[in-house]
């Protein structure tokens, strides 16, 4: 995953599943398949830790995991060279583990023979060289041990790999009927590839279009239902000038997220709304189902002051969104 300035973390961010260990002497012995003799009490204390650098990894790219060991004891600890590679285990959705290939073993040259207090080293693990059907779109859960500790774990995604070249369309299926979205990829081209990112992770199958305007637009995206969710961050607005007419998609920026956008509120426009030119990010349109959303937002509604009745009186959910590339239409002859 390429990382990108615009992200902003909203509040603490639930997007890696990191583990830091503690280890106890007899579990560090064992690490180092080592025996592990009684020690003091000021002995070296190791700690691991393990993470990837997002949320997923797009398919055909390096899935990479962080390995990082620490001493937080009080005396220097000696480092007899660790095969940090051997301790990964890969599982797939199904519980499978995933074959690891034969590569060399890697040369153990970069660890420092000894770590003072407070020292650490660590190494930059592909993973997709160790196991190589890991590539493939899918859930997985990445483990690290050694001899005699506790297993440690983290989830991750392959989704697939967003081409900025390629044009996309959004299907989007509700109870009402589908709608079908494209993109304004060149002026808004970071909200386009996050909603297509947020999409293929499966981010808004199953959530509601919990708030409409009576009329006039609907919005959805929100994982707690209501304005404060967020997939754990925020955008950075694209200004590029496109007004809000009917069908227009916008990101949304609302009291959770100040100069900021949320990172997947999107609101669809029923009808023209010139207050709203210039005050939200413009990425996309509708080119099939505007019926269906002008029938959303003439929901009979329910709600409580000081804000007027905006929640639809039955709940109206994304049962999925799909991305496609998009088909030109052959001429006719």
């Amino acid at each position: 995953m390429i990382s990108c300035p615009q992200i902003k973390r909203a509040r603490p961010a639930a997007r890696l599943a990191g583990v830091l260990v503690p280890l106890s002497v007899a579990a560090a012995g064992a690490l180092l398949t080592l025996p592990a003799p009684a020690r003091a009490e000021d002995a070296p204390k190791l700690y691991v830790h393990i993470e990837t650098p997002g949320r997923f990894s797009y398919s055909g790219d390096p899935t990479q995991v962080s390995f990082l060991l620490k001493n937080e004891g009080a005396t220097t600890w000696s480092n007899p060279g660790l095969d940090i590679e051997a301790g990964f285990q890969v599982f797939d959705s199904q519980g499978k583990k995933l074959e690891k290939s034969k590569v060399p073993a890697p040369l153990k040259d970069g660890q420092p023979r000894v770590l003072e207090p407070n020292a650490y080293f660590g190494k930059i693990v592909d993973l997709t060289l160790l196991f190589p059907k890991m590539g493939a779109i899918g859930t997985y859960r990445i483990t690290w041990s050694g001899a005699g500790m506790p297993e440690q774990s983290l989830a991750t995604r392959i989704i697939k790999k967003y081409d900025p070249d390629k044009d996309y369309q959004a299907v989007i299926e509700t109870d009402f009927g589908k709608i079908v979205l494209e993109f304004y990829k060149d002026l808004a081209p970071f909200h386009t590839r996050n909603f297509i990112d947020l999409a293929n992770l499966k981010f808004y199958d199953g959530l509601l279009f919990h708030r409409i305007v009576k009329g006039e637009m609907l919005f959805g995206g929100s994982p707690t239902g209501d304005e404060r969710g967020s997939p754990g961050y925020n955008v950075a607005p694209e200004p590029n000038g496109l007004k809000v007419l009917p069908g227009v998609v916008a990101q949304v920026r609302n009291s959770q997220t100040g100069a900021d956008e949320s990172g997947s509120i999107f609101m669809i426009a029923a009808t023209a709304l010139p207050d709203l030119d210039a005050r939200v990010t413009v990425f996309g349109r509708v080119v099939e189902g505007l019926d269906t959303v002008k029938a959303i937002t003439n929901l009979p509604t329910v709600g409580s002051a000081p804000r007027a009745a905006s929640r639809p009186i039955k709940d109206v959910t994304i049962k999925k969104v799909e991305i496609q590339e998009k088909q030109e239409k052959k001429a006719k002859s």
